[in-house]
């Protein structure tokens, strides 16, 4: 892949749960450095961030990028919302150990309200807890000097993404937000389960401006209870409609984020009318794990359901050009796809079997009952 230009490496900062410094969502995790070993300024200054930069300079991907390669296979890649926040920025003109901090993508834990069904404790203190796995809240040592390396570029930020775990639970985000002041855009990627009326987060940003809500959720009603548990729905719909007030405002934007799946293939249909009603569009997302989740992965039949439904959801709705150009690979990769699908149907039912018998015992029965179409193609 020739001409590969990314403004991340100069422009971005991504920091995960374990402290592990990025200049984005995508990139390998294992490559610059750990902010409890090290400063943000040895990290992104730092010899393996130097080869990276060279890398981009001469239009090639670092193997650092390899998710961003595999994800421009199948649609678009995360290095486009970064250069589209850094229109006009010049590999050419920026040094191997210049940073400015322009986008960034903090998440301080993974504390988590909900054990959604694809998830894991790696991402959710909920999952965490469920099986016994330790989990350490609280400030992480780092916390300080992030916001004191932020206040330190402030005119330069434009954009923050907040994620998790659940951003609207972590209060480490009060500070950033005072931080960063009130001319970035921020971006929630949150689950929406929450109580709006009550949380602290919520009500500093509601009413501000340059707010940009990423609606994480793939089901609606009962579905959604049973893939994200411990959500309800009728929270999360009070919720959603309120930020979708605001969106036909004009005061916010952002829409739903749904991820294409198993749970959802079925009932594409039914999250489009939600979304219609309120007037939000939805921005799908490819799966990238559990792989038995996959609709593609799974038997004939299946597969066949799947695309019966995505060409029933083109004929019936207008879609936008991101829908257009997601259910086009959608339909190919189900097409195309040659799975070892009894293998895979195999650990999706042992994935329902531990997910009504041990994890979430309170939905044991309801996947059939949920899925009757789904039920007997992988029982």
């Amino acid at each position: 892949m020739s001409n590969f230009f990314c403004a991340a490496p100069w422009r971005g900062l991504h920091i995960n749960p374990r402290g592990d410094v990025k200049t984005c969502c995508a990139g390998d995790p294992n490559m610059l450095g750990n902010l409890n070993n090290n400063t943000i300024e040895e990290i992104l200054h730092g010899s393996a961030m130097q080869e990276i930069r060279q890398s981009i300079r001469r239009g090639e991907p670092h193997k650092y990028c390899y998710n961003c390669v595999q994800a421009e296979q199948t649609g678009q890649s995360e290095r486009a919302w970064h250069n589209d926040v850094n229109p006009g920025f010049d590999p050419n003109s920026a040094s191997d150990t210049e940073h400015v901090p322009v986008l960034i993508d903090i998440r301080w834990n993974i504390t988590c309200n909900l054990t959604c069904n694809y998830c894991g404790d790696k991402c959710s203190s909920k999952w965490a807890s469920l099986k016994h796995i330790p989990f350490k809240s609280g400030a992480k040592p780092y916390y300080e000097q992030a916001c004191d390396y932020l206040e330190k570029h402030r005119e330069h930020i434009k954009e923050i993404a907040l994620v998790g775990g659940e951003p609207l639970l972590l209060p480490e985000n009060e500070r950033l937000m005072d931080v960063i002041g009130t001319d970035p855009k921020i971006t929630f990627i949150t689950n929406m389960s929450v109580d709006f009326e009550t949380n602290k987060i919520v009500k500093k940003v509601i009413d501000r401006p340059h707010v940009s809500w990423s609606m994480s959720f793939d089901n609606v009603g009962a579905q959604l209870e049973y893939v994200r548990s411990g959500a309800e729905w009728t929270q999360l719909d009070r919720n959603v409609r309120l930020v979708a007030d605001r969106i036909r405002s004009g005061l916010h934007w952002g829409g739903i984020h749904s991820v294409y799946n198993l749970y959802n293939c079925t009932r594409l249909h039914d999250l489009r009318r939600y979304a219609d009603q309120l007037g939000v569009d939805i921005l799908w997302q490819s799966l990238y794990q559990p792989d038995y989740l996959d609709p593609a992965l799974h038997s004939p039949e299946i597969r066949d359901m799947a695309k019966q439904h995505i060409q029933q959801y083109q004929q019936d709705f207008e879609l936008t050009d991101q829908e257009q150009g997601f259910f086009s690979s959608a339909l190919s990769k189900l097409e195309h796809t040659e799975p070892d699908y009894l293998s895979v149907g195999s650990r999706f039912r042992e994935h329902i079997h531990l997910i009504e018998t041990m994890y979430h015992r309170h939905d044991a029965g309801k996947f059939v009952k949920l899925w009757p179409e789904l039920a007997h193609l992988v029982s």
